[in-house]
């Protein structure tokens, strides 16, 4: 089963933190040679601005790219997000490759995948 970023209001800290982040798949991503991690993603548009964007816009029937590159821990945690480990997995791992405490590691880490789920990017099962 699959949540939304609103979904997870109910679910409490606990559960949440046994939730399995996956990647979405429609999303572009690449792995530069700083190992940091570069996504390409459709700016997502409401219906007047898409409207707009199909009238004056360069590209018919192409939405306009968003870029985003994630520095070194974000790109950690996003290469952490495999579909199998869960949230509290990849707190630890981060707290044990940053040498933070878990506490840290876990405020850190939850609200950049609220971030990545509010972009969707990813999803929580």
């Amino acid at each position: 089963m699959k949540f939304s970023p609103s979904d997870h209001s109910s679910l409490n800290r606990t559960q949440a933190l046994e939730c399995i982040p996956t990647q979405n798949n429609g999303i572009h991503w690449q792995q530069l040679d700083s190992g940091e991690i570069l996504f390409t993603y459709p700016l997502p548009l409401n219906s007047f601005f898409k409207a707009l964007h199909r009238k004056f816009g360069k590209y018919q029937g192409e939405l306009p790219e968003k870029k985003l590159q994630l520095d070194a821990m974000g790109s950690f945690v996003w290469l952490e997000i495999d579909g199998k480990k869960t949230v509290r997995e990849i707190i630890r791992n981060f707290a044990g490759k940053y040498k933070v405490t878990v506490q840290e590691a876990e405020h850190a880490v939850t609200a950049f995948l609220k971030t990545l789920g509010q972009r969707g990017l990813i999803a929580l099962c």
